[in-house]
């Protein structure tokens, strides 16, 4: 029986993210981040609620909040701020359906986005050029 083509893509969507490294699963993360944001602005441009776009956001902010280790970094404090900041900025966009708002968010997640994908590249890098340990058996 053939697959769904949407079926197809979900599985490997999931099996992309249950294999990915926590570093990916941030940047996926981020990356989702930034889509809500940018459709949350397509939905107030269209005369529509940005409502289901800026909780996903939120959601997805406290999920990056809870995940942050604050004793393996000594700037987590830092940027746990910086999370709880725009999680209340969207609350108050999307309370006010405010695009100016959404939009200076949108510049922060952006910016920590790009941030992230280079330090996922930078470990990725820094893994390649380890030397593999040979034991025996």
């Amino acid at each position: 029986m053939k697959k769904n083509p949407y079926q197809v893509a979900a599985s490997y969507r999931d099996h992309a993210v249950t294999t990915a490294s926590p570093a990916r699963i941030v940047v996926l993360a981020f990356e989702r981040l930034t889509l809500d944001l940018e459709r949350a602005l397509a939905a107030l441009d269209a005369g529509e609620h940005p409502h289901t776009h800026l909780i996903h956001a939120q959601e997805l902010l406290m999920a990056l909040l809870s995940g942050l280790d604050t004793n393996a970094w000594e700037h987590a404090h830092r940027l746990g701020t910086i999370y709880l900041s725009v999680h209340q900025s969207l609350i108050k966009a999307n309370i006010e359906k405010n695009p100016l708002i959404i939009r200076e968010n949108l510049e922060i997640i952006v910016g920590l986005k790009d941030a992230w994908t280079q330090a996922e590249r930078t470990a990725g890098d820094l893994s390649a050029t380890r030397p593999m340990r040979v034991v025996d058996a």
